[in-house]
């Protein structure tokens, strides 16, 4: 059950003076979850709050415990939630479960991305300004390449293969290593295209790599 220090911890996590106080408030949160005093309701009560503050901390307490009751209603978040912020936490908490719990509606929200085109643009003018995307990348694209690199299967090769030509390099590099971690064969006329001419060297060497891997089985996708 949720006590006095909890949400003393918690309003510190928020109001805290600087960052040096919220980090510590956060990391003897954390040592209250790995010393039992908390349980799967407490964190469950803490997700369903209106404060982001208490949902977000709920989110990595999941993911840091495994918690298994918080799946459901992790996903909802998932699905319904368009705050970067909140996503990202999503997917770090996925990650921690190293299940494929979470897979289908992490490629549902890829495909959704991958329908808008900014999002295959590193920056976007919009409303006179320009806007940089750096962040939403970083936020949700390549930490979904990440989970789906533990999680995933062959079903995810068609959503993969559309973030290979993505304008960021570290976006191709990490859908190429889908291809690569969960051996999923992939045209050698794509590969060796991208050994040959994509603009990142690290992307250039994955490519080399995967075909020296792979030799002749790197086909027939």
């Amino acid at each position: 059950m949720l006590q006095s220090d909890h949400y003393e911890l918690l309003d510190k996590l928020r109001f805290g003076k600087n960052s040096d106080e919220r980090k510590e408030a956060l990391n003897v949160l954390i040592n209250f979850e790995y010393e039992a005093r908390f349980d799967a309701a407490d964190f469950l009560k803490l997700l369903a709050d209106d404060d982001p503050v208490y949902q977000v901390y709920a989110i990595g307490a999941i993911g840091r415990q495994k918690v298994n009751a918080g799946i459901s209603e992790l996903k909802r978040i998932y699905a319904s939630s368009s705050d970067t912020m909140i996503l990202n936490e999503l997917l770090t908490a996925f990650l921690q479960f190293e299940t494929d719990d979470f897979l289908d509606i992490v490629v549902e929200k890829l495909k959704k991305l991958s329908r808008k085109p900014w999002v295959f643009q590193t920056r976007l003018r919009a409303s006179g300004s320009v806007s940089d995307k750096t962040f939403i990348l970083n936020q949700i694209l390549i930490p979904s390449l990440r989970y789906i690199q533990i999680a995933g299967n062959a079903t995810v090769e068609k959503t993969a293969r559309l973030f290979l030509d993505h304008e960021d390099a570290n976006v191709r590099w990490h859908a190429l290593m889908v291809f690569d971690k969960l051996e999923i064969a992939l045209k050698p006329d794509i590969v060796s295209q991208i050994k040959e001419s994509d603009s990142s060297p690290l992307v250039r060497e994955l490519a080399t790599l995967l075909i020296e891997k792979r030799g002749s089985n790197a086909v027939t996708s």
